[in-house]
């Protein structure tokens, strides 16, 4: 198997994952509907741009240093979208964790 059949599988594996995972994700947020679920929601979908973003590059739609700096940047959109929806949870709450 070439190194191309074995990148287009782990892409296209991915990218059908990431859309799983982002549509599950997109259902839990129409159920629930509140802030915590669509930061999570936001955070997930990114998973599926950045393999949006592998494809475009594989196939030369997508230059290199472009897809570097998108899928970092979605990395850094990630974290803070995690990052808010706890921070978001732990206002809700109202528990600022360790105490009984």
């Amino acid at each position: 198997m070439t190194y191309e059949r074995i990148l287009g599988l782990l892409l296209g594996t991915g990218v059908v994952g990431a859309a799983v995972v982002a549509g599950l994700a997109a259902a839990a947020l129409v159920r629930r509907r509140s802030w915590p679920y669509l930061l999570v929601a936001g955070a997930l979908g990114t998973l599926l741009v950045r393999f949006v973003a592998g494809v475009g590059h594989v196939h030369g739609s997508l230059g290199a240093e472009t897809h570097h700096l998108l899928e970092h940047g979605l990395d850094v959109a990630m974290a803070a979208l995690v990052i808010a929806a706890v921070a978001v949870t732990r206002d809700v709450s109202g528990t600022t964790g360790g105490g009984p």
